[in-house]
This record gives structure tokens, C-alpha cells and sequence, in this order.
């Protein structure tokens, strides 16, 4: 049976850093370094199972665009009344058209065959972008924002050049500094406070009652 999908008040940070603890050993062979920066915000409104996917899948996309020796930073801060999740991935970047079109779902910025034989946390391993497209619909039905800014890496600007996956292979930047330079990839998710979320649920609600919204 599906998990009863229940908005409940959830304090961002902490819900953050156990779901970083618990995908942690996930993602232990790859040699990727993790910073956090974990700040208390208000509490916000969304159910749980929404928010653990929400954060796996943007954790699971940073690691897999990202090359060995390179570093991924997470963050909860306070933005303006509500919270805001970041999450910044150095990899390989995400050039314009595939920024446009990275939450269609089905548009993928890499080959399937590439990656088809590799499992979750590997580099470029991604899948279709079916998670991103999740995200966006989550988004919308729970009231919270996503958004994504990135530079693709200036030595390899097209989307058929590949990383070798780890900088001290790379031929153009073999030390960590310069491969952060040249590149950042960064999804940001601000979430209402609970009491705004819940007068917009409300609203939804009733709505949906009325006939005016359809059903998730």
C-alpha cells in the first residue's frame, strides 16, 4: 500500500541531517566530500515521505554529476519568513538548454548508454530526469519553490564532452581549486513557513472540493 501522504510541521535542518546520515553509506565508495552548513529555521508544512524524496533525489543528482577528489555542499538557511534547502554540486555544469528543459522529465543531459550499466551514486549515473520532474510537480502541490542555476565547465562547453570522473585525471585543472572555479551547479528550494503552507493548503482544499483543481 502507498504511504498515506499527510503534511505534517517539520524542522528543515534536522530532517536534512538525518537524511544525509542515512544516505551516507550509499555513497562511501565514492571519494566526493560532503560540507554542510545546517542552519535552524522556521518549521515548514509538507509530508514527510515528499521532503525525503525531495532531498535524496537532489543529493543522489549532485553526487552523480560530480567527479572523485571534488566537493558537494549542502545547506539550510533562513530566507526571508520561510527556509531554503541548497544544494551546490562542482561537476561537470549543466549548459543552457539542458538548464531550460532539466525539469521536463524525460530530457536527460547525457546519453543513456553512458550510464545505463551503472548504479545510484556513480558518476554520471543519472537516470532521465525523472526525479527533477517529480520535484516540479511536488513543488506545485505543496507549495514550495525550485530552482536551478548553473556554469557548465568552460574545457568541456558541449553536452557530448565528457569528465574522466576524477580532477587529478583531468587535463585541463589537476588540482580541486581549479576544478571548483571553473564550475558550480546549484538547486535552490525555499519552503513557506507551516502557517503560510497551511493557509495554502487550505485554499487547495477547498478547491479541490469545488471542483476547481484536479486530484493529485
Amino acid at each position: 500500500l502507498p504511504k498515506e501522504v499527510v503534511a505534517r510541521e517539520i524542522l528543515l535542518h534536522e530532517e536534512v541531517k538525518e537524511k544525509l546520515r542515512e544516505l551516507a553509506p550509499r555513497f562511501s565508495h565514492r571519494e566526493v566530500e560532503i560540507i554542510t552548513n545546517l542552519e535552524p529555521t522556521p518549521a515548514v508544512l509538507i509530508p514527510p515521505d515528499v521532503l525525503h524524496k525531495v532531498i535524496e533525489g537532489l543529493v543522489r543528482n549532485a553526487v552523480e554529476n560530480t567527479p572523485d577528489e571534488a566537493k558537494v555542499e549542502i545547506a539550510v538557511r533562513k530566507k526571508g519568513v520561510g527556509a531554503e534547502l541548497l544544494v551546490r554540486d562542482y561537476g561537470t555544469g549543466i549548459a543552457g538548454e539542458a538548464q531550460r528543459r532539466i525539469f521536463e522529465g524525460l530530457f536527460t543531459t547525457r546519453d543513456t548508454l553512458a550510464y545505463s550499466s551503472k548504479r545510484p551514486f556513480d558518476f554520471m549515473a543519472g537516470g532521465k530526469g525523472a526525479d527533477l520532474l517529480r520535484m516540479k510537480i511536488f513543488s506545485e502541490r505543496y507549495h514550495f519553490r525550485i530552482h536551478v542555476t548553473s556554469t557548465r565547465c568552460r574545457f568541456i562547453p558541449r553536452e557530448d564532452q565528457t569528465c574522466p570522473g576524477r580532477i587529478s585525471k583531468c587535463p585541463h585543472c589537476s588540482t580541486t581549486e581549479g576544478c571548483h572555479r571553473s564550475v558550480a551547479t546549484t538547486f535552490s528550494v525555499y519552503f513557506p513557513p507551516a502557517k503560510i503552507a497551511l493557509s495554502s493548503e487550505s485554499a487547495a482544499t477547498i478547491m479541490l472540493r469545488q471542483g476547481h483543481i484536479p486530484s493529485p
